[in-house]
């Protein structure tokens, strides 16, 4: 394919980030395009619909991260990639999927809603941090044995969930002067007992170029 492929986005979404990580992890040029989230209007007449992330490779347009990734992987197939021809590992993946649309969401969606909320409920903070802590039990004990989810190579699996991980694991560099990532960083925290994981986030979003 020759085409060049656009990616409309809006940078701090986690949906958004698992597309550029996507991208970045396989080498893909592309243009990407940034969403004024007041105005959605593009985003409707290119896809039908208002959410991003949304790709635009030739004649083909795709909204949904999980779908996009996919199309990456099946149509851009020189060097890494993300998926597996065995179906012990595809199942793998899909189970970290299934825990990224879940468990690892639920603390990220607390979060956004208090980013809006006047006032804020610091109750929802509380619940917020122990929702994302109770999700990455499973991710520390997992990193415990290899680099990444599936072991020793960076698969969909990983990318599905480090964007979630990552808004609770910011620091003020990796804020940077981003409001609702600064919220993040200030109510958002995994707590104690993550080492593993804080370096598999970091290790993966290098590739967020």
């Amino acid at each position: 394919m020759t085409k060049t492929l656009e990616l409309f986005d809006l940078a701090p979404s986690p949906n958004n980030v698992k597309v550029r990580l996507a991208l970045g992890f396989k080498g893909i040029p592309h243009e990407r395009i940034a969403i004024d989230p007041a105005d959605r209007s593009n985003l409707v007449e290119i896809s039908g619909q208002p959410l991003s992330p949304v790709i635009r490779h030739g004649e083909t347009v795709l909204f949904d991260s999980h779908a996009i990734i996919r199309y990456l992987d099946a149509n851009f197939r020189e060097g890494a990639r993300l998926f597996s021809p065995e179906r012990e590992e595809m199942k793998a993946i899909e189970t970290w999927e299934r825990h990224a649309r879940g468990p690892l969401g639920q603390g990220v969606g607390i979060m956004f809603g208090q980013y809006f909320a006047d006032p804020k409920d610091p109750a929802a903070f509380e619940r917020a941090c122990a929702s994302i802590r109770e999700a990455t039990a499973c991710i520390e004990e997992q990193l415990a044995q290899g680099p990444w989810l599936l072991g020793e190579r960076l698969t969909a699996a990983d990318l599905f969930c480090i964007p979630f991980a990552n808004l609770a694991s910011l620091t003020d560099a990796t804020a940077g002067d981003s409001p609702i990532l600064g919220f993040f960083r200030e109510h958002f925290d995994l707590g104690a007992g993550r080492e593993h994981t804080r370096d598999w986030v970091a290790r993966g979003m290098a590739f967020d170029a």
